[in-house]
């Protein structure tokens, strides 16, 4: 399914040998985005592949056509310590608290268990959620945990796709670079997300404050019982600490025993609010432009990248895993 802002400069790219065969790729998302009041073309890079026994000049060659030339604007946020080293070499500047992953524990035991059964059974749980759910009850009993909310806390609201279509272009419009998220593309955004079904089922939530008013929401994918991965936090600029700890307790209260999400700049404030919340490096970010405008944002975290403006919804991701 083609995205609607496609064309071959901003597509995905191969290099093909003389014989026909196609020895590396790099898959590319075409993305617009708002750049300093200016929309131009930019491309989300993705999962690149390489023939490990005769793809070096294919891949050397993909690499070097990513140097920034006139107006281009690109961006990674899933790149490994190789590629990492490959875009600095080409002009690439990193967005570096987006190289980190947290993750909020409300169950810790149950949460350790999915980690272990994640790596070392291939997903498969084998009883061990029933076995961890007692220890979880008496830490939760022993240690101070969220409580209730504070009288006229923000709460959480089931949100529609069309409603997140309308709100999530107003909830990012104080970033200098952001996604332009016209209802067309983000729609086919969302569209793809909800095929990928492996980490659990597509949700998006709204935070409203006591008014009734809309002052962010989330996204991500559900799954009780087990981690809710996130994927994007929007929020009104001053808000984030209320959208975060609204976030949390819905996520506790519908039995998740963990949630993992990208760190933003914008969300450290909130994020160090928690209790039972760690960081781990998860990828590298990076922003390649010649446009000094641009590095200047990503230089002060005035930036909007990740989630369904990212690759984290992608299933080359999460099937391969």
């Amino acid at each position: 399914m083609e995205s609607p802002s496609y064309d071959e400069a901003t597509g995905t790219q191969v290099y093909e040998q003389q014989d026909g065969r196609i020895r590396s790729a790099l898959l590319a998302v075409p993305m617009r985005f708002v750049a300093c009041g200016n929309v131009l073309p930019g491309r989300l890079l993705g999962v690149f592949m390489t023939d490990p026994d005769k793809g070096a000049v294919g891949a050397a060659q993909l690499i070097l056509a990513l140097r920034p030339r006139g107006a281009d604007f690109a961006f990674c946020d899933s790149a490994s310590p190789t590629s990492c080293n490959h875009l600095l070499a080409i002009g690439g500047k990193p967005i570096p608290v987006q190289n980190l992953e947290w993750a909020r524990s409300f169950r810790p035991v149950g949460a350790l268990a999915g980690r272990f059964g994640e790596r070392f059974l291939r997903g498969r749980r084998l009883g061990l959620p029933v076995l961890a759910r007692p220890f979880d009850s008496l830490l939760r009993r022993l240690l101070p945990g969220e409580g209730a909310a504070e009288p006229g806390a923000a709460s959480v609201s089931e949100m529609s796709v069309p409603t997140f279509l309308a709100h999530a272009p107003r909830l990012i419009a104080h970033y200098a670079v952001r996604p332009l998220w016209a209802e067309e593309e983000l729609s086919w955004l969302v569209f793809l997300a909800a095929r990928n079904t492996r980490l659990g089922a597509f949700t998006i939530r709204s935070v409203v404050d006591r008014t009734g008013e809309i002052i962010g929401c989330f996204v991500y994918y559900a799954a009780s019982g087990r981690t809710a991965h996130v994927l994007n936090v929007l929020s009104l600029p001053g808000r984030e600490p209320a959208v975060l700890s609204a976030m949390f307790r819905h996520l506790d209260n519908t039995g998740h025993v963990e949630a993992r999400g990208r760190a933003q700049s914008a969300l450290m404030a909130g994020l160090s609010l928690q209790r039972w919340l760690v960081f781990r490096h998860r990828a590298f970010a990076f922003v390649l432009t010649r446009l000094p405008e641009i590095n200047d944002a990503v230089a002060r975290g005035d930036v909007y990248v990740g989630g369904l403006a990212g690759e984290d919804w992608s299933r080359l991701l999460t099937d391969f895993h």
